[in-house]
């Protein structure tokens, strides 16, 4: 697949996710009905089994390659391949592979790397995952070493975890 035919597909999938989630409230933590979860579900699945397959054929789309538009859209599906871990295993050795090469944001990829380890079951690195809101307070799924976390986070261009959990405050 040429690099324009691999951008239009990336943005439609964007534009579909984006819709989606304005239409059935998917971006918040608090109870959403059965029936947009389900409409989320297969929308998300769909769109990672045909990343995958991008993937598998064409390494990771940089903004060198598919614009940046495009290439936030295969790193967001690769977030929402929840389900699909092998999907975000292979997004994320092609994602570190790209950040190495200068062509991709450090910041995507550690929030990748949270993302696959609270679905791993392991502690995250950077405390970019949120669990829950539990009266009116973000909960983080479990971080490793706590006490450096805005270090690390600051190292990858992410801003303070306090500033970061504050959006949660406001929504």
């Amino acid at each position: 697949m040429d690099d324009a035919a691999l951008r239009a597909e990336l943005e439609a999938m964007v534009d579909e996710q984006r819709e989606l989630m304005t239409r059935t409230g998917g971006g918040s933590l608090g109870r959403r009905p059965v029936e947009a979860r389900r409409e989320q579900r297969e929308v998300f699945v769909r769109h990672a089994d045909r990343l995958e397959q991008l993937l598998a054929d064409g390494g990771w789309p940089t903004a060198d390659r598919v614009g940046e538009g495009a290439a936030r859209g295969a790193w967001l599906v690769a977030q929402h391949a929840d389900t699909q871990l092998s999907v975000q295993r292979l997004a994320l050795r092609l994602l570190r592979e790209a950040v190495e090469r200068g062509g991709a944001p450090a910041q995507q990829l550690a929030m990748l790397e949270d993302r696959v380890a609270v679905t791993e079951g392991r502690h995250q690195t950077y405390g970019t995952q949120v669990a829950d809101v539990v009266d009116g307070h973000p909960v983080l799924w479990p971080v490793a070493d706590p006490d450096r976390l805005d270090e690390r986070r600051a190292a990858v261009g992410l801003e303070p975890l306090a500033t970061h959990l504050a959006r949660y405050l406001a929504a």
